[in-house]
């Protein structure tokens, strides 16, 4: 059975480029099985058609909290609070796991002055968590990971180090149980309107103010909270929710 694994990011990435008011990076990850995942691109689609007449707009946080371009009708408070009841019910009613990672940079440079790799080290622990949510000895199902397509540089070296550790294994995932991951990455373009690289967006930009901000109210991620994978304890963090380093 496949398992779709949509990958997101909120802030840079880039260590060296210091951002007093944003200095985290946040790499969201949504797990699906497949036939969750069609149940939930209906709705989805059929959202957008609701409230944007087409199912062509692609859903970007900034832009919808910034109401900028199509998303000016959010300007109006009636459409806007209608909408957060709709998606809502799509964050809460669909069946999917939230797995991710927050880097604090500041820290991270402090510990690994020589190293750069945030979104490298993220991606393998959220391929790490997924293996542990589909269960490791589920050999017969496969995690296929789908990330936004960048740079042509950075997609090389984001396959590299993702095929080197699905290939040898990690301090906590063997080589035999990374088999579960597909040896690919799948790479989309944000004009291919993937629903589920939106959704890891969507989610991404909560996470990282809960982790700025802990004392004030984050409506959106106590929507989906309960949907961060957890251990048999009911524990997400250091599991479905791990704060780097």
């Amino acid at each position: 059975m496949r398992y779709f694994f949509f990958l997101d990011e909120s802030g840079e990435a880039n260590i060296t480029k210091p951002d007093p008011r944003f200095n985290i990076f946040v790499l969201c990850g949504i797990v699906f099985r497949e036939d969750h995942y069609t149940e939930f691109d209906k709705e989805f689609k059929l959202l957008k058609q609701k409230y944007f007449g087409n199912t062509d707009i692609i859903f970007h946080s900034i832009k919808m909290r910034n109401k900028n371009d199509a998303f000016k009708i959010f300007q109006d408070d009636t459409i806007l609070q209608n909408f957060y009841i709709d998606i809502g019910k799509i964050f809460i009613n669909c069946s999917y796991k939230v797995i991710a990672c927050v880097v604090n940079k500041e820290k991270y440079k402090e510990r690994y002055p020589n190293k750069n790799h945030a979104y490298e080290e993220s991606l393998m622990f959220l391929c790490e968590r997924g293996i542990g949510l589909l269960g490791k000895k589920n050999k017969w199902r496969t995690l296929h990971i789908c990330l936004e397509k960048r740079e042509k540089t950075k997609n090389s070296a984001l396959k590299k180090y993702y095929t080197n550790f699905v290939k040898y294994g990690t301090e906590y995932i063997s080589t035999d149980e990374f088999k579960i991951c597909n040896p690919l990455l799948h790479f989309r373009g944000k004009e291919e309107n993937v629903n589920g690289l939106q959704l890891a967006d969507l989610c991404a930009y909560p996470i990282a103010r809960k982790f700025l901000s802990p004392e004030k109210p984050q409506p959106t991620f106590d929507i989906f909270e309960d949907k961060i994978y957890c251990n048999s304890f009911g524990k997400y963090k250091g599991y479905g929710l791990k704060h780097f380093p």
